[in-house]
C-alpha cells in the first residue's frame, strides 16, 4: 500500500486514473483504523483529510472524494445520519457544485429504492440541501433540473410515487420562489410528466393554492402551467378536471385585470365547461367579478359570454343577482342599450335561469381552488340581510364558538372565510372569526386576500395568523416563503412584522428556531425594526435562556451603543442581563463592556439594567472582598441625585441576599444609629434591649433617606423582611403567654432593629420620630407574613386614638394582618373596626377578609357595624348615582366572595351565618339586576346557604316589580336542590302566571342561570332529577289541560340544547324545529357525558305513558330514531338548519 506522502501526490497531480486510485488507497488506510463510531469522523486524520479533499477546487478531485466518502460511509455500517450531517457541515465548503449535486440525488435514488434499510427524515435533509444550494444560485438550476430528468423513471410506479413525495418539496419551492418565469417554466413539463406517471394531483392544486399572482410575470407563468394540465389531465377524472377548470377561471380574471383579451380565455373555460358544469356558478360569480376589472371593450364580450352561460347551465338566483348588479353598473356610460339590457334581465329572470343542469356536488379538497369557493361564500354573506346587524354576528359567533363540530366543515369553513372577507364585523368579531376558523383553512385564505388587506384595508390581522397555519407540517415551508417575503419588504411597517412572524411560528413550531434566530442576527437601521426585534429577543431570553442568544445579543449591544438607539438598547442589556442571572454569560465581563463603552450609565434606558447587573454580581459572587465591592457600589447608587438611579437601586437591593452582606457596606450616613436613651420605663417592666444593637441601622436608613423615595426604601425593607420571617418563624399556635422582648432574635434582624425603635416604652427619648415609626410599621406591614411571637398590647393606645393619632392606621393594618396567629392582636382586633369611614379600599377589604378568617368566634357589635355600614355606603352609592362605579362594585363582589368562604366554613359561628344571610337579604332587595358581576357574585354566595335560608331570600309576597328576582332565586335553588324538590320551579311557573308574563322570559332567565359557572358541577344531577319529575308528573297527571307541563318540557328542551351547543335555535313552541334539533341535542348530551342508557330508558317509559299528548310522544319517538342513527349527530344539513337558522 502506498504511503500517505504518495497517496497525498497522486491525488494532488488531479489525473483522473490517478486520483481515482489513491482515493481507493485512502479509503483501505481508513478502514484498517475504524472503530465504527461518530468519533471516528474528528479523530482520524485520514478521513479528516478526505473531507477536506471533498471541498477541493479541483473537480476531480472534489468529485471523486464525494464519492469515496458516501460510497464508503454506505457500506461500514455506519448510521445514515452521521453522512448527512456530514454533508450538511460540507455543504458552504464544496466548490464543485455539479459533483456535488450528483452525489445527493445518488443518494436520494439510493435511499427511495432501499426503503427499509432508510430514514425518511434523511431525504428530507438531502432534499433541504438542495434547496439551500438552489436559494443561493440560480446557476446550479440548470445542473439539479438535469439530474431530476435523468432520475425520472416512469416505467416503476412504487419508484415514481416515493420519487413525487420528495420532489414535490423541490417543485414547491421552484414555483413559488422569485425566479424569473424563464427559469421555472423548464421544470413544468417535468412536474407534468411526474404527476401523470403517478396519477396523483393534489400537489397541482396545493401549488395553485400558494402561487403569489401579484405580479404580471407571475400570473403569466401560472397560466402556461395549468395550460400544460389541461391538455394532459384525462377527461375521466370528472373531479380532477372540475377543479382545474376553477383554478384557470382564477387565473382568467387575473389576467383580463392586467388588459388582456378574453377571447381566447373564454374558449377554454367554455370547452371545460362541457366536462365540468358544477363550475358555472362560481364562473358567473368570477365573470361578475372581471365586469368590475375589465376596461369597457370587454364588456360586451364577457356579458354575452355570461349569458351563453346561463342559457347552457342555468344559475343560482342569488348569484344571477349578483352578474345581472355588476352589469348595471355599466349603465352610466351608456355602453349597453335598453334592448340589449332588456334581453339581459329577460334571460336572468328565466326559469331556465334557476334550473340546474348539474346538480351533483363534488366533494372538494380541503384548500382547492380556494379563490372561487371564497368568493362565493363572501358572496353569500354579503347578500344575506341578518349579518348587517352586529349584535347577531356576535351571538352567532359566541354560539359556534360552542359548537366544535362545525368548525371541521369545510362548507362552513368557507363560509367563516367568506364572512372575514365581507369586512361586515367589527374589528374584535373578525379576530374571533380568525381564531374560529380551522387552521387548515388559514392558508389558503391568507393566499387569497393578504395583499388585499395590506394595500387596500391597511390592516395586518391576516399577517399576524400566519405562523399559526404552520400547525399543519406540511404547511411550514410556504409558512417561510410567506414570512420571507415581508422580512426582505423596503416597507419597515411589513418588515418589523415579520419578525413577530418568526417568532409566533417558533412557538406553533419548535423545529423553526433557526429561522427566527437567523432573522434576529441581520443588522439594520429601521428604529422600529429594532424596537420590535429587541423586544422579541427579551420574550425568547425570558422563555428560553440560551447560548445561542449571547452573541446575537453582543452584536445588538454593540450596533446600539453606536447608532444611540435607547430603546432597543433598553431592552438589549434587559435580556443579557437576565442571561447572566442564568449563568449563560459572564455578569463581570458584562460590566466591563458596559463601563467601557457607555458613557452615561445613569440614563433611563441603562440605569435598570446597570443596577440589576450589580445584584446579579452581588449574588453570584464568591469571594468576599469582590462581593463587597459590588454591595458599595450598588448603595452608593442610593445616594446618587438621578432620581431613577435611587428607585433603580433600591429595587435592585430587595433582590440580593442580606445574609451575604456585611453592615459596613453600607454609607456611612446610613451606620449610625439613632439617637434614644436605653433606661426603661419601671412600670412595664419591659425589658427590649440594653442598648444599641447593629440591626437599628435600618431605622437610619429610613430616617436619611430622601423622602421622595421612602416608598421605594420601605419596599426594599419589606422584602428583606419577609425573607427573614420566612426562614425564622416557625408556623405556630396561638399563645396568651407572648414574649415582650425579642433578645433572642440576631442583632443584625430587621424585625428587632424596627421593634426597638417602633415600643413606645424608652426613657429620655430624645428624637421621637413618629413619621418613622409610621414606616416602620409599614415595613412589617409590607412583609405580610406572621411575625416572631410577640406582645403587641402597646398598640391598644395607637387604636383606640383612631385617626386623630399617626400611627393608627398602620397599627389597624399590623393587627388585623397578625390577628389570626397572635393572640394580643387577637384581642385587639374588634378595635379595629372603628372610624370605618377613614379606610380605603384595600384597608376595608383587609378587615372584611380577616372577618371570614376569624369567623369561628362571634363578631363582635363593632364589627357588625362596620359591615352594615359599608354595605350601606356602597349600595348607597350605586343607588343615587345610578351607576355602576367599578371601585364599589369590586368592593361589593370581594365581600360577597368572602362571605360565600363564611358560608361554606363549618367553623363558622352559626349567628355569624345568620348575621352574613341578613345582610345578604338587604343585598337583594338592592342591587340592580343589571350588574351581572355583582349578580354572579351574590349566586355564588347562594350555593353555600341552606335551602331554607335561601327560601327566605325571596321575595314574598311576590310583586311584579320584583319578579325578576324572585324567578333568578327561585331557579338557582332548584339547580342546587333538585335532589328535594322541584316546588321553586313550579313557583316560577306560577308567579309569570300571575302577572301574565311570556315564557320566553322564564326560559331565558333559566338558561342564563343554569350557564353559569358556579352551577356547572350541578348540571348532570339537575338534568338526571328533571327527568325523574317529568315521568311522575306525567303519571300523577290524568289530563294534561293546563300549560304546567308544556313549560316544563320547554325549559328541559331548552337546557338540553344550551348544554349540548344547539343553542342558537330560539325554541318557543315550534314542535317542527323541536322535532328536527331537539332529539340530535339529546343523543349529543347523553354522548357527551356517557348517559346514553338512562335516557333512552327514560324515553322509553315516557312513550308508555298514556296522558302523555301525541306531540310529545311523536318528540320523543324522533329522539329514540336519534339514538339509533348515529349518523344524524354528523349531518351537515342539521347543523346548517341550527346555524344558519
Amino acid at each position: 500500500m502506498d504511503s500517505m506522502a504518495e497517496i497525498r501526490r497522486k491525488i494532488d497531480s488531479g489525473y483522473t486514473i490517478s486520483v481515482a486510485a489513491a482515493m481507493d488507497n485512502l479509503v483501505n488506510v481508513i478502514k484498517t483504523k475504524i472503530k465504527g463510531h461518530r468519533s471516528d469522523m474528528t479523530n482520524i486524520p485520514e478521513m479528516l483529510l478526505l473531507q477536506e479533499y471533498c471541498c477541493h477546487q479541483n473537480p476531480i478531485i472534489c468529485t471523486t472524494a464525494l464519492r469515496a466518502l458516501c460510497t464508503f460511509m454506505l457500506s461500514n455500517n455506519y448510521q445514515n445520519q452521521l453522512l448527512i450531517d456530514w454533508l450538511v457541515i460540507l455543504n458552504p465548503q464544496i466548490k464543485c457544485r455539479i459533483g456535488f449535486i450528483q452525489e445527493i440525488f445518488e443518494l436520494i435514488v439510493f435511499g427511495l429504492k432501499n426503503k427499509e434499510n432508510t430514514n425518511s427524515n434523511n431525504i428530507n435533509t438531502l432534499v433541504d440541501i438542495l434547496i439551500k444550494i438552489m436559494d443561493e444560485s440560480i446557476e446550479d438550476w440548470h445542473a439539479i433540473f438535469f439530474h431530476m430528468k435523468i432520475s425520472t423513471h416512469c416505467d416503476d410506479h412504487e419508484f415514481i410515487t416515493g420519487w413525487l413525495n420528495v420532489t414535490k418539496r423541490l417543485f414547491k419551492f421552484i414555483f413559488l420562489s422569485q425566479t424569473s418565469s424563464n427559469h421555472r417554466t423548464s421544470f413544468v413539463r417535468l412536474f407534468v410528466e411526474i404527476l401523470n406517471c403517478a396519477s396523483d394531483y393534489d400537489l397541482l392544486f396545493e401549488i395553485y393554492s400558494w402561487l403569489q399572482v401579484d405580479k404580471l410575470d407571475d400570473i403569466l407563468f401560472l397560466n402556461n402551467f395549468l395550460g400544460e394540465f389541461c391538455d394532459t389531465i384525462p377527461d375521466t377524472l370528472h373531479e380532477t378536471k372540475y377543479n382545474l377548470c376553477l383554478c384557470v377561471i382564477q387565473t382568467s380574471i387575473q389576467l383580463i385585470a392586467h388588459g388582456f383579451d378574453p377571447t381566447s380565455m373564454f374558449q377554454r373555460l367554455n370547452s371545460l365547461l362541457i366536462l365540468c358544469p358544477c363550475a358555472s356558478d362560481v364562473l358567473l360569480l368570477c365573470c361578475s367579478r372581471i365586469l368590475s376589472l375589465c376596461s369597457s371593450k370587454f364588456v360586451l364580450k364577457t356579458i354575452d359570454f355570461c349569458l351563453n352561460v346561463v342559457k347552457k347551465y342555468g344559475c343560482h338566483k342569488i348569484i344571477a343577482q349578483t352578474v345581472v348588479a355588476s352589469i348595471l353598473q355599466w349603465n352610466r356610460t351608456k355602453l349597453i342599450d335598453d334592448d340589449k339590457m332588456a334581453m339581459i334581465l329577460s334571460t336572468f329572470n328565466s326559469d331556465i335561469a334557476i334550473s340546474r343542469v348539474c346538480a351533483k356536488n363534488h366533494k372538494l379538497f380541503p384548500f382547492l381552488s380556494s379563490d372561487s369557493f371564497l368568493i362565493t361564500s363572501y358572496s353569500l354573506i354579503k347578500l344575506c340581510p341578518e349579518f348587517n346587524n352586529k349584535q347577531f354576528i356576535s351571538k352567532w359567533l359566541s354560539e359556534i364558538n360552542h359548537t366544535s363540530d362545525l368548525l371541521d366543515n369545510t362548507m362552513f369553513n368557507l363560509y367563516l372565510a367568506g364572512l372575514y372577507l365581507s369586512k361586515i364585523c367589527d374589528r374584535s368579531q373578525q379576530q374571533i372569526v380568525l381564531k374560529l376558523l380551522n387552521k387548515q383553512y388559514l392558508l389558503p385564505l391568507i393566499s387569497y386576500a393578504l395583499d388585499l388587506e395590506i394595500s387596500h384595508y391597511g390592516r395586518f390581522d391576516l399577517m399576524k395568523v400566519i405562523p399559526t397555519a404552520a400547525c399543519k407540517p406540511e404547511n411550514i415551508s410556504l409558512v417561510i416563503n410567506f414570512i420571507k417575503r415581508f422580512e426582505n419588504s423596503d416597507d419597515e411597517a411589513l418588515n418589523k412584522l415579520s419578525i413577530n412572524m418568526y417568532y409566533d411560528l417558533w412557538i406553533t413550531e419548535v423545529r423553526c428556531y433557526r429561522f427566527l434566530l437567523y432573522c434576529l442576527s441581520k443588522d439594520k437601521p429601521g428604529w422600529q425594526w429594532n424596537v420590535v426585534k429587541s423586544y422579541t429577543i427579551r420574550k425568547m431570553v425570558k422563555s428560553n435562556p440560551n447560548s445561542d442568544l449571547v452573541s446575537v445579543l453582543k452584536q445588538m449591544l454593540g450596533f446600539y451603543i453606536k447608532h444611540s438607539m435607547y430603546l432597543p438598547l433598553k431592552f438589549t442589556l434587559e435580556s443579557l442581563v437576565d442571561l447572566c442571572l442564568a449563568e449563560y454569560m459572564n455578569p463581570e465581563s458584562l460590566l466591563k463592556v458596559i463601563d467601557n463603552n457607555i458613557l452615561d450609565v445613569h440614563h433611563p434606558s441603562v440605569i435598570s439594567s446597570y443596577c440589576n447587573l450589580l445584584m446579579v454580581l452581588c449574588n453570584q459572587t464568591t469571594e468576599n472582598e469582590k462581593r463587597s465591592e459590588f454591595f458599595k457600589k450598588l448603595w452608593s447608587m442610593v445616594l446618587h441625585t438621578n432620581d431613577s438611579t435611587v428607585k433603580c437601586a433600591l429595587k435592585s437591593l430587595s433582590n440580593t441576599d442580606l445574609e451575604t452582606m456585611t453592615l459596613g457596606v453600607l454609607p456611612k450616613t446610613f451606620q449610625s444609629y439613632p439617637k434614644v436613651g436605653t433606661q426603661l420605663e419601671d412600670s412595664e417592666k419591659l425589658d427590649l434591649f440594653n442598648g444599641p444593637i447593629p440591626g437599628e441601622c435600618w431605622v437610619k436608613f429610613l430616617q436619611n433617606i430622601n423622602k421622595s423615595f421612602i416608598n421605594e426604601a420601605q419596599m426594599t425593607l419589606s422584602v428583606w423582611l419577609g425573607r427573614e420571617l420566612e426562614k425564622y418563624v416557625i408556623i405556630r399556635v396561638q399563645s396568651d403567654h407572648e414574649p415582650k422582648h425579642l433578645k433572642h432574635l440576631s442583632e443584625q434582624s430587621i424585625a428587632r432593629g424596627l421593634m426597638s425603635f417602633i415600643v413606645p416604652k424608652r426613657k429620655q427619648m430624645l428624637d421621637v420620630d413618629e413619621d418613622t415609626k409610621v414606616t416602620c410599621l409599614g415595613v412589617i406591614n409590607g412583609a405580610d407574613k406572621p411575625m416572631y411571637p410577640f406582645d403587641w398590647g402597646f398598640l391598644e393606645k395607637y387604636v383606640t386614638e383612631g385617626p386623630n393619632s399617626k400611627l393608627w392606621k398602620e397599627s389597624v393594618i399590623l393587627i388585623a394582618k397578625q390577628s389570626t396567629k397572635s393572640t394580643s392582636a387577637f384581642r385587639l382586633l374588634y378595635k379595629c373596626y372603628d372610624h370605618h369611614s377613614n379606610f380605603d379600599t384595600n384597608q376595608i377589604k383587609l378587615l372584611v377578609t380577616i372577618l371570614y378568617k376569624v369567623s369561628n368566634i362571634i363578631f363582635h357589635d363593632l364589627q357588625k357595624q362596620f359591615v352594615t355600614e359599608v354595605i350601606n355606603g356602597i349600595l348607597n352609592n350605586i343607588h343615587e348615582t345610578n351607576s355602576n362605579n367599578n371601585l364599589d362594585v369590586d368592593l361589593l363582589c370581594h365581600i360577597l366572595s368572602e362571605f360565600k368562604q363564611t358560608l361554606q366554613s363549618p367553623q363558622t359561628n352559626m349567628e355569624n351565618v345568620h348575621f352574613v344571610c341578613n345582610i345578604l337579604q338587604n343585598i337583594w332587595c338592592t342591587i340592580n339586576l343589571e350588574n351581572k358581576e355583582i349578580l354572579y357574585a351574590f349566586l355564588g354566595c347562594c350555593i353555600a346557604m341552606p335551602a331554607d335560608i335561601l327560601k327566605n331570600l325571596r321575595p314574598y309576597p311576590v310583586q311584579e316589580s320584583m319578579l325578576p328576582k324572585f324567578v333568578i332565586l327561585c331557579c338557582a335553588q332548584n339547580f342546587i336542590y333538585s335532589n328535594t324538590s322541584f316546588d321553586s320551579l313550579n313557583e316560577c311557573i306560577q308567579a309569570c302566571n300571575q302577572f301574565f308574563k311570556n315564557y320566553k322570559f322564564l326560559y331565558d332567565t333559566a338558561i342564563e342561570v343554569f350557564k353559569l359557572e358556579m352551577f356547572i358541577p350541578y348540571h348532570h344531577e339537575f338534568i338526571a332529577n328533571f327527568m325523574i319529575y317529568l315521568t311522575s308528573f306525567t303519571k300523577k297527571t290524568n289530563t294534561l289541560t293546563n300549560d304546567l307541563f308544556d313549560v316544563l318540557c320547554s325549559i328541559f328542551i331548552n337546557l338540553i340544547v344550551t348544554l349540548s351547543g344547539y343553542a342558537s335555535v330560539s325554541f318557543t313552541n315550534n314542535r317542527k324545529l323541536n322535532c328536527s334539533v331537539f332529539p340530535v341535542a339529546l343523543a349529543t348530551y347523553s354522548k357527551n357525558t356517557s348517559q346514553s342508557f338512562r335516557i333512552i330508558e327514560w324515553l322509553k317509559t315516557m312513550i308508555t305513558i298514556s296522558s302523555l299528548p301525541e306531540e310529545y310522544s311523536k318528540l320523543f319517538y324522533c329522539c329514540l330514531a336519534a339514538f339509533k342513527n348515529d349518523k344524524c349527530l354528523l349531518v351537515w344539513t342539521n347543523r346548517k338548519k341550527i346555524i344558519l337558522h
